[in-house]
């Protein structure tokens, strides 16, 4: 039996401001070497000395020749990517009030496409809070979503910074996020070939 490597991250905000549109998107690999490969090789030829010195890559923090290249490795890479998109303004006033529970929900469902895979899997998700309440409130409900096969699942949270794949999960979510929040599909084109779930992206249409 294999393993898939499935790092998951966010784009936007689960607050009653902000964008307009939650993105969550995982990025699925077979070998989770071929993260590590996309970033040391950005890094070594596309980055100059100054943004080498930053401890992670992230989206929102580079120029077009950084996300154009991280993001044509991710498509010409053996990868597969599923994503959720919330318009915010579907959301119950009321939830924003336990933004967590929601994310979770939303989480969730991302994780769904995942529960039929006989492969063991690990899940590496981005550490959104210090609170290990919080912390462990998530792993429990989203390993429960596997049901009689979560002996096969083992889940993570992680810094990016510690994570090539979740470095590389930051791109996509940024890139899709977006689409929908500002209507410039120019990334998420470069990646949409590699989206399984395509068709059924929003959550709430």
């Amino acid at each position: 039996m294999g393993i898939k490597y499935i790092f998951i991250d966010e784009s936007g905000d689960l607050g009653q401001d902000g964008s307009r549109y939650f993105t969550i998107a995982a990025i699925v690999f077979n070998n989770d070497k071929i993260p590590k490969r996309i970033i040391f090789h950005t890094r070594k030829r596309i980055l100059n000395k100054k943004q080498k010195l930053a401890s992670e890559l992230k989206a929102n923090k580079s120029n077009d020749r950084i996300r154009e290249y991280v993001l044509k490795q991710i498509a010409k890479s053996d990868c597969s990517i599923f994503t959720i998109v919330v318009n915010k303004s579907k959301i119950f006033p009321q939830l924003y009030q336990v933004k967590e529970k929601l994310y979770n929900f939303v989480l969730g469902i991302l994780v769904k496409n995942f529960n039929q895979d006989s492969n063991k899997l690990v899940i590496i998700i981005d550490k959104r809070s210090k609170n290990k309440l919080i912390g462990e409130d998530l792993k429990e409900y989203i390993i429960s979503k596997f049901g009689d096969k979560k002996d096969n699942v083992e889940l993570y949270q992680s810094g990016s910074y510690a994570s090539y794949g979740l470095q590389t999960a930051d791109f996509v979510a940024w890139a899709i996020g977006r689409k929908f929040n500002t209507g410039d599909a120019r990334y998420y084109n470069i990646i949409s070939r590699k989206i399984v779930n395509k068709d059924n992206i929003e959550l709430w249409k």
